[in-house]
């Protein structure tokens, strides 16, 4: 008897941990979903870039220390399962395609841009040194008007530098709720971009001017770098690769915004780009020291690919333009 009474408190006991552990595993839940459904409330809902800025400079006033911005993400980015296998050099192995030249598309390439090379969205808080709407020289606020304030749309910015800095993507990831990629290949403006904590996927490479992977030499220029077709033992290589292959890594199907400025080599990435079959809808160019043949032949090809000149920005000095094309 004594023995059926201690199996029966034994069961009792073990429903009612069971049950306790049940509900506290759906408040988890329930708790965890809001966090990231917050803004699709309909009284959440972002009406313009002026209200986001608001309600998010308010945030960081009551808990960020001055001159900074932390803050909440708005979305749960996408991820990509990557595997990866421990101790494989995957540099060596992306040398030997260097030297194969090897295409485009080749599945070896784009197995070690994907699992090896890329790496996924921050999940933490912003950590940006100035809160303000828009980074850029103004190509940010243009494109975003051109686009009709789409939201969930995904950038690629080649050329990052630290990802804050005359940014053109950050605008559409904090106030649009996008998701995009910046490629930057220079090693300390990579781990400075690393420390903001953006949205995207981030690259330590260079876009390619050819249709295969190479290697090339990285000069530095006061803050920013600039890559360079010869090569040089007294400068740093950086491993470049062709935008198309990044992007099939990616298994993208479309990029609402491509911005462009990679030191002089945005004409020729352009030119080993399917641009027809590949769907872009804005391409911001970067044209520094342009000639007017240059410009010229710019326009000329992306019109024959089936983009017109949306507007052309100077820079004060007149030795700097940004170029936005968009798509027939």
């Amino acid at each position: 008897m004594d023995g059926s009474r201690v199996v029966l408190t034994i069961a009792v006991v073990g429903v009612m941990l069971l049950v306790s552990l049940l509900f506290a595993m759906k408040m988890f839940i329930t708790s965890h979903d809001q966090s990231y459904n917050i803004r699709e409330l309909p009284e959440a809902r972002i009406r313009s870039v002026i209200d986001v800025y608001r309600e998010r400079k308010q945030i960081n006033e009551d808990t960020a220390p001055s001159n900074t911005c932390y803050e909440p993400k708005m979305f749960h980015p996408v991820m990509i399962l990557q595997n990866r296998t421990r101790g494989f050099d995957y540099r060596a192995a992306t040398y030997k395609l260097n030297a194969e030249k090897v295409a485009m598309d080749d599945g070896r390439l784009l197995s070690l841009i994907r699992n090896y090379w890329l790496q996924n969205p921050s999940l933490l808080q912003y950590k940006f040194y100035d809160n303000r709407i828009d980074y850029s020289s103004g190509q940010s606020s243009l494109v975003d008007n051109l686009l009709n304030n789409k939201e969930r749309g995904f950038y690629v910015e080649c050329g990052a530098y630290d990802g804050e800095t005359q940014s053109t993507t950050l605008l559409f990831e904090r106030y649009r709720k996008w998701q995009g990629l910046l490629i930057e290949p220079d090693p300390m403006n990579f781990h400075k971009l690393m420390l903001k904590r953006r949205m995207a996927f981030i690259l330590n490479a260079c876009v390619s001017p050819y249709p295969y992977p190479v290697m090339m030499r990285l000069a530095r220029r006061g803050l920013y770098s600039r890559l360079e077709a010869n090569t040089s033992q007294s400068y740093t290589f950086v491993q470049c690769f062709p935008l198309q292959s990044i992007l099939l890594a990616l298994d993208l199907q479309a990029v609402d915004f491509l911005s462009l400025d990679v030191g002089g080599l945005e004409f020729s990435i352009l030119q080993t780009m399917p641009l027809k079959s590949t769907h872009i809808n804005v391409i911001s160019v970067s044209c520094d020291h342009c000639s007017d043949k240059n410009e010229t032949d710019l326009q000329s090809f992306l019109k024959d690919n089936q983009y017109n000149l949306f507007t052309k920005l100077e820079n004060y000095n007149m030795l700097s333009k940004d170029l936005i094309f968009h798509r027939n």
